[in-house]
Protein backbone atom coordinates (compact mmCIF):
# COMPACT_ATOMS: atom_id res chain seq x y z
CA UNK A 1 0.00 0.00 0.00
CA UNK A 2 1.61 3.13 -0.63
CA UNK A 3 2.10 6.32 1.63
CA UNK A 4 -0.92 8.13 0.13
CA UNK A 5 -3.18 5.49 0.11
CA UNK A 6 -2.55 4.93 3.92
CA UNK A 7 -2.81 8.57 5.01
CA UNK A 8 -6.39 8.49 2.90
CA UNK A 9 -7.54 5.51 5.33
CA UNK A 10 -5.66 7.27 8.09
CA UNK A 11 -8.19 10.75 7.16
CA UNK A 12 -10.92 8.34 6.57
CA UNK A 13 -10.83 7.54 10.31
CA UNK A 14 -10.27 10.70 11.56
CA UNK A 15 -12.85 12.40 9.00
CA UNK A 16 -14.74 13.55 12.25
CA UNK A 17 -16.75 17.01 11.45
CA UNK A 18 -15.11 17.36 7.61
CA UNK A 19 -18.10 17.50 5.40
CA UNK A 20 -15.98 15.41 2.98
CA UNK A 21 -13.07 12.66 2.59
CA UNK A 22 -11.42 15.12 0.62
CA UNK A 23 -11.69 17.49 2.91
CA UNK A 24 -10.27 15.36 5.79
CA UNK A 25 -7.47 14.43 3.36
CA UNK A 26 -6.68 17.87 2.29
CA UNK A 27 -6.16 19.02 5.87
CA UNK A 28 -3.99 16.12 6.47
CA UNK A 29 -1.76 16.14 3.62
CA UNK A 30 -0.08 19.32 2.61
CA UNK A 31 1.45 18.73 -0.28
CA UNK A 32 3.78 15.51 -1.96
CA UNK A 33 6.85 15.57 -4.04
CA UNK A 34 8.45 12.79 -5.76
CA UNK A 35 11.82 11.81 -6.64
CA UNK A 36 13.25 9.04 -9.19
CA UNK A 37 16.15 7.94 -7.83
CA UNK A 38 19.04 6.66 -10.07
CA UNK A 39 22.49 5.74 -9.76
CA UNK A 40 23.36 8.29 -12.61
CA UNK A 41 21.78 11.34 -10.46
CA UNK A 42 24.67 10.80 -8.02
CA UNK A 43 27.77 13.24 -7.63
CA UNK A 44 30.36 10.94 -6.80
CA UNK A 45 29.62 7.62 -8.98
CA UNK A 46 26.63 5.81 -8.12
CA UNK A 47 25.22 2.45 -8.69
CA UNK A 48 23.99 2.49 -12.76
CA UNK A 49 21.82 -0.75 -12.36
CA UNK A 50 19.95 1.17 -9.03
CA UNK A 51 16.55 2.71 -9.21
CA UNK A 52 13.56 3.58 -7.33
CA UNK A 53 11.01 6.18 -6.63
CA UNK A 54 10.49 8.46 -2.98
CA UNK A 55 7.01 10.11 -2.40
CA UNK A 56 7.64 12.54 0.64
CA UNK A 57 4.35 14.16 1.99
CA UNK A 58 4.25 16.92 4.50
CA UNK A 59 1.50 17.09 6.71
CA UNK A 60 -0.30 18.33 9.83
CA UNK A 61 0.51 22.03 8.64
CA UNK A 62 4.41 21.00 7.99
CA UNK A 63 4.73 19.52 11.29
CA UNK A 64 5.14 15.86 10.14
CA UNK A 65 7.21 14.74 6.91
CA UNK A 66 6.45 10.95 5.35
CA UNK A 67 8.72 9.18 3.40
CA UNK A 68 8.46 6.04 1.06
CA UNK A 69 10.73 4.45 -0.57
CA UNK A 70 9.11 2.34 -3.91
CA UNK A 71 10.15 0.07 -6.67
CA UNK A 72 14.23 -0.29 -4.75
CA UNK A 73 15.53 -3.05 -7.40
CA UNK A 74 19.57 -3.67 -8.68
CA UNK A 75 20.71 -2.74 -5.53
CA UNK A 76 23.08 -4.34 -2.55
CA UNK A 77 21.57 -4.48 0.65
CA UNK A 78 20.43 -0.71 1.89
CA UNK A 79 22.72 0.85 4.43
CA UNK A 80 20.53 3.97 4.73
CA UNK A 81 18.92 6.37 3.33
CA UNK A 82 17.86 10.14 3.84
CA UNK A 83 17.21 13.65 2.47
CA UNK A 84 19.67 16.51 1.91
CA UNK A 85 19.55 20.16 1.29
CA UNK A 86 21.12 20.37 -2.62
CA UNK A 87 20.97 21.14 -5.73
CA UNK A 88 21.20 19.09 -8.46
CA UNK A 89 25.26 17.83 -9.25
CA UNK A 90 25.89 18.99 -5.23
CA UNK A 91 26.22 17.18 -2.10
CA UNK A 92 24.60 18.80 0.59
CA UNK A 93 23.87 17.53 4.40
CA UNK A 94 21.40 15.41 5.60
CA UNK A 95 18.45 17.04 6.46
CA UNK A 96 16.28 14.27 7.58
CA UNK A 97 17.30 10.59 7.99
CA UNK A 98 14.71 8.33 7.05
CA UNK A 99 14.22 5.05 8.87
CA UNK A 100 13.33 1.54 7.37
CA UNK A 101 9.93 0.03 8.53
CA UNK A 102 9.31 -2.18 11.42
CA UNK A 103 7.61 -4.56 8.88
CA UNK A 104 10.20 -4.04 6.11
CA UNK A 105 10.45 -1.30 3.43
CA UNK A 106 11.17 2.16 3.73
CA UNK A 107 8.24 4.29 4.69
CA UNK A 108 7.34 6.01 7.62
CA UNK A 109 6.78 9.29 9.35
CA UNK A 110 8.70 11.60 11.38
CA UNK A 111 8.24 15.07 13.56
CA UNK A 112 11.37 16.31 13.13
CA UNK A 113 10.37 19.03 10.91
CA UNK A 114 13.26 21.88 11.84
CA UNK A 115 14.26 21.90 7.81
CA UNK A 116 10.94 22.13 6.35
CA UNK A 117 10.06 25.31 6.74
CA UNK A 118 13.26 26.57 5.13
CA UNK A 119 12.86 23.76 2.56
CA UNK A 120 9.88 25.13 1.30
CA UNK A 121 11.28 29.27 1.61
CA UNK A 122 14.16 27.65 -1.17
CA UNK A 123 12.21 25.47 -2.98
CA UNK A 124 12.11 21.91 -2.53
CA UNK A 125 13.69 20.87 -5.86
CA UNK A 126 16.32 21.96 -3.94
CA UNK A 127 16.61 19.14 -1.58
CA UNK A 128 16.95 15.40 -2.83
CA UNK A 129 16.62 11.99 -1.35
CA UNK A 130 19.63 9.58 -1.55
CA UNK A 131 19.91 5.51 -0.77
CA UNK A 132 23.16 4.28 0.38
CA UNK A 133 24.44 0.58 0.70
CA UNK A 134 28.08 -0.53 1.69
CA UNK A 135 29.42 -0.78 -2.38
CA UNK A 136 28.20 2.90 -2.68
CA UNK A 137 28.47 4.64 1.06
CA UNK A 138 28.60 7.86 -0.42
CA UNK A 139 24.91 7.20 -2.03
CA UNK A 140 23.90 4.73 -5.18
CA UNK A 141 20.80 6.35 -6.31
CA UNK A 142 19.38 9.69 -6.00
CA UNK A 143 16.60 11.96 -7.55
CA UNK A 144 15.66 16.16 -6.99
CA UNK A 145 12.36 16.51 -5.18
CA UNK A 146 9.68 17.81 -7.82
CA UNK A 147 6.17 18.26 -7.07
Amino acid sequence: MTLRALTLAAAALTLGGCETLQEAYTETISSTYTAELRGANEVHRGDLNGSGTAEISFADELKRVCWDLNGLKGLGPITGAHIHRGRAGVDGPVVLPLKQATEGGWRGCSTDTSWVQRAFDEGLSNYYVNVHTAEYPKGAIRGQLRQ
